[in-house]
């Protein structure tokens, strides 16, 4: 059976990263007591991508492109799994609609045109953290 060779898969080499780890990693933490080391990662909502439709019977369905609107939303705990970071959600608007009658959000929020993460939105983030 032939199969594609995906790209990313072959570039990182599996006991380069576990040295990393053993060696580089664990002389960083050791100074840190668990409870005050953090992992946090961003996932992409895409929140209008249809699957299914309605049709009648005869009628044939096309699929067209699916949309590419989307949040990012950013979760975060430490190590311990005790304290979790108040969500971060990225958008494209300044200002959106569903937060207008809100008078409290447990979320952070920022915006860009893209709604991805940039070095600007991080460093931020990250700042308010601290």
């Amino acid at each position: 059976m032939a199969k594609v060779i995906s790209g990313e898969s072959k570039d990182a080499d599996d006991n380069d990263s576990e040295n990393w780890i053993m060696e580089t990693l664990s002389k960083i933490l050791k100074d840190y007591k668990p409870e005050n080391i953090f992992n946090a990662d961003e996932n992409a909502l895409f929140f209008q991508c249809p699957q299914k439709t309605l049709t009648f019977k005869e009628e044939k369905c096309f699929g067209g492109k699916q949309s590419k609107v989307k949040l990012i939303v950013m979760l975060g705990a430490n190590m311990t799994g005790y304290q979790k970071l108040k969500s971060f959600v990225i958008g494209r608007s300044k200002s959106p609609r569903c937060f207008k009658s809100a008078k409290y959000l447990e979320l952070d929020y920022d915006f860009n045109k893209k709604s991805c993460m940039s070095s600007e939105i991080c460093e931020k983030w990250v700042q308010k953290l601290d």
